[in-house]
């Protein structure tokens, strides 16, 4: 049985400028804000990208889902229509079987999606982060290194576009790859 994860991003003190510019990114890089756009925020932590996204643009959709039941709009996200999926430093928490069994679950779910992921770096800069903000744990749950989690996402998807955030993580836009 895989362990579910009790730890969430906190979006409080000074490490939330680094969190928040990270949504706000992601937000930028698909064009999350636009009107009648569904996504589904998979591993939402406490909805921060919704309140984002809906501030400025109530006519978005977005659906939270996280393995923690309180964070979660839906109970379960196959059951959603969707045309984004935003992930933001989840991914590395699949071993790589689930996380290639995930992708092709959202392939048949909607070939046309789109796959927005934050990775962390999980660098030696990372690191003195975690010293700094007194966050120990982070990156507690890594199962995937991001190389081997890049591996796995460049072999379903295509890359639409790039974006470095302060050395410390990069955001991509996917979408699949035509079988």
């Amino acid at each position: 049985m895989e362990k579910i994860l009790d730890k969430t991003t906190d979006y409080s003190g000074i490490s939330s400028i680094y969190f928040k510019k990270l949504l706000r990114e992601i937000i930028k890089i698909g064009n999350l804000d636009s009107d009648n756009l569904k996504i589904l925020d998979f591993g939402c932590g406490q909805g921060v990208l919704k309140k984002l996204i809906n501030t400025n643009n109530p006519k978005t959709k977005v659906i939270n889902y996280d393995v923690i039941e309180k964070y979660s709009d839906v109970t379960n996200w196959r059951d959603e229509e969707f045309d984004v999926v935003v992930s933001n430093e989840v991914f590395h928490s699949f071993r790589s079987n689930k996380l290639e069994e995930l992708l092709n679950e959202f392939r048949e779910k909607n070939p046309n999606l789109e796959i927005i992921a934050g990775i962390s770096k999980q660098s030696w800069l990372n690191n003195i982060g975690k010293i700094i903000f007194m966050e120990f744990d982070s990156h507690k749950f890594t199962i995937l290194k991001p190389k081997e989690e890049m591996d796995i996402l460049k072999k379903h998807l295509n890359i639409l576009d790039h974006k470095s955030v302060w050395f410390l993580a990069d955001i991509y836009r996917f979408n699949f790859k035509k079988t």
